[in-house]
């Protein structure tokens, strides 16, 4: 009974099974990634503002007339990555100078924090936590080369 089957067709049966299978796992699992793009147009069509590019799109100017009560929640989100990322630099040991690169990136993030008060309280959470890290930890002077 099996030598009635040819070679071809036992490929085209396996191409036609194996093809089905990886549509079934695309769609389960990124079914999100493929309809983000049609709710970024909606929204782009309903004229709906992006709350998140706006925070950036936003000049220097604009941040002089912020209130500083506003600034306490991105504060707060900025210190909870900074406990992030020098936790995950003290377990892979990183050197003080790519910890130092890393911060500086995220700190470019919150634009809005330079010159603030938050800025001081910032500036401690990352000099208590780097000490932990212990000789890549950072001084006050590096800390405040970050901003």
């Amino acid at each position: 009974m099996l030598s009635s089957f040819s070679w071809a067709g036992y490929f085209t049966v396996a191409a036609l099974f194996i093809g089905i299978y990886y549509c079934v796992v695309i769609l389960r699992y990124s079914r999100r990634d493929i309809t983000k793009p049609a709710s970024r147009r909606q929204r782009e069509e309903e004229d709906l503002p992006d709350p998140q590019l706006s925070l950036f799109n936003e000049g220097p100017e604009d941040l002089s007339s912020v209130n500083p009560a506003d600034l306490f929640t991105p504060a707060l989100g900025l210190s909870a990555r900074i406990r992030e990322v020098i936790s995950k630099a003290s377990a892979e040991q990183y050197s003080k100078a790519g910890l130092v690169l890393i911060l500086r990136k995220l700190i470019a993030e919150y634009p809005a924090l330079k010159g603030t008060p938050f800025q001081v309280a910032i500036n401690n959470v990352i000099i208590t936590e780097s000490k932990a890290m212990g000789s890549a930890g950072l001084s006050e002077g590096d800390v405040d080369l970050l901003w």
